[in-house]
């Protein structure tokens, strides 16, 4: 009796096809074809890829209804595993065991000046204090003062994708007024903010623009990829087993459906008018659900794809004016948090985001990969620039570290109650889960080279 050797795919493989003369190319999932017999590395002995994201809502979340100022209607007082769920966490009861809920981090020992939402989104997102910039007659103005968590992610793994990392935006009432610090979420330095992509077109193109030739006037309507590669989806087909077989045709129902819905949704997503004013999105609202989903599964397909491995998603802006008006709200969520007798609205907003976030998540963890999912291979790190905005507080602000982080944070996850540990040990516990050789983040006050023991498996 024989038994057939597997026969091993490159971890690089691609899907083409050629349409007028020019190449098209489809990434593949990785397939079981690709993996060493246990399914937990690729065959060559590398590991699977691990990816970043990081989550950012503007304004912080409603106080809770108690006499304590900085009581917050977020977090149980419940700690450890099987931790109950809010309100406001409830969303994500399916997911709940891939969350680390944080609470009680501190951003810096000291800061020189304490501003707000200036403070908050820097320290949180890059564990350095932001520098501040001439206001130029607006109230304030600053920039990041060293790399964002996401782009020193990029550092270590950019340069294993095509993409080293990418940037969305949901919400498209920015303020743009206050410097680069609350404008954008992902920066290269204090000096190179990265703007986001706010349409789901724009996106797929820059993900997958090796579908259609570049001379093509009416992509992506025209052509899809499958057309293009079906002679070779065929030809990939014959050399694997039944699985992967059947994960090719999922992945490839998924890029179909996809594309679908972007054009269902493109009306919605017209370039945005300056912040501030009326768009022309859908009698002047924005269409923040099917965005932030499409959104979720073009990033999974991309993950799934080893296009990049990092990205941030800024849902809504630090002073941000999003108005939830499926919740029949008529109100910016930024002046909402900063009166006292609207947190019955501010904290249905607050549900409403959670809702999105669940469902990337969802996205994550339904995508399979090796053994497991893309959502074991990644941490998502949600937060906020404020704990609430009525107070302007940048001492526990809301924080979710999600996933598993190729095994390297604890699962199922925990509430995590800090003793005031620094904000940037987080930051680092997730960057490690990412690239295991970082020693360190943040800088001046905000420094760590003390990963955070609490959330760590």
């Amino acid at each position: 009796m024989y038994l057939l050797k597997k026969r091993h795919l490159s971890r690089r493989t691609f899907l083409r096809g050629a349409v007028a003369g020019s190449t098209v190319a489809l990434a593949v999932p990785i397939l079981e074809a690709m993996l060493n017999s246990n399914g937990d590395a690729f065959a060559n002995g590398s590991e699977l890829p691990r990816r970043m994201i990081t989550w950012f809502f503007g304004n912080g979340v409603a106080l809770a209804n108690t006499d304590d100022a900085g009581s917050l209607m977020w977090a149980p007082p419940e700690t450890g595993a099987n931790y109950p769920l809010t309100p406001q966490l409830a969303p994500l009861s399916d997911v709940r065991d891939y969350c680390n809920l944080v609470t009680k981090l501190k951003l810096f020992a000291k800061h020189p000046e304490v501003r707000g939402h200036h403070t908050g989104v820097s320290g949180y997102f890059s564990g350095y204090p932001y520098i501040k910039l001439d206001p130029m007659g607006a109230n304030y103005s600053s920039k990041f003062g060293g790399p964002s968590i996401d782009q020193a992610a990029a550092a270590f793994v950019g340069s294993e994708t095509f993409l080293p990392s990418v940037q969305l935006r949901v919400s498209k009432r920015i303020v743009t007024s206050e410097g680069p610090t609350l404008e954008f979420i992902s920066h290269k330095g204090p000096d190179q903010p990265l703007p986001p992509i706010h349409n789901p077109q724009e996106l797929f193109n820059k993900l997958f623009l090796g579908f259609v030739p570049p001379d093509d006037p009416t992509k992506p309507q025209r052509l899809t990829a499958l057309d293009a590669v079906r002679e070779d989806v065929l030809r990939l087909q014959q050399k694997v087993g039944a699985n992967d077989k059947q994960r090719l045709q999922a992945h490839l129902a998924s890029v179909e459906q996809v594309q679908k819905q972007i054009d269902a949704i493109a009306p919605l997503c017209e370039p945005p008018a300056m912040p501030g004013e009326t768009n022309t999105d859908m009698e002047g609202k924005e269409p923040l659900e099917p965005v932030s989903s499409v959104m979720a599964e073009l990033l999974a397909l991309a993950f799934s794809c080893d296009i990049t491995r990092v990205a941030s998603i800024q849902f809504t802006g630090s002073v941000g004016y999003t108005v939830f008006h499926m919740l029949g709200q008529n109100k910016g969520h930024h002046d909402m948090t900063h009166e006292a007798a609207d947190n019955a609205g501010v904290d249905a907003s607050t549900i409403k985001m959670m809702e999105c976030f669940a469902y990337l998540l969802r996205q994550l963890r339904d995508t399979s990969e090796g053994d497991g999912n893309l959502l074991d291979q990644s941490v998502v790190l949600l937060g906020s620039d404020c704990a609430s905005g009525l107070y302007h507080t940048d001492y526990d602000l809301p924080c979710i570290v999600a996933g598993r982080g190729g095994g390297t944070l604890k699962y199922p996850g925990v509430h995590y109650r800090s003793n005031d540990e620094n904000a940037s040990d987080m930051l680092l516990a997730c960057l490690k889960a990412v690239a295991p050789e970082a020693t360190s983040v943040g800088g001046d006050n905000g420094y760590s080279e003390t990963p955070l023991s609490g959330i760590l498996a």
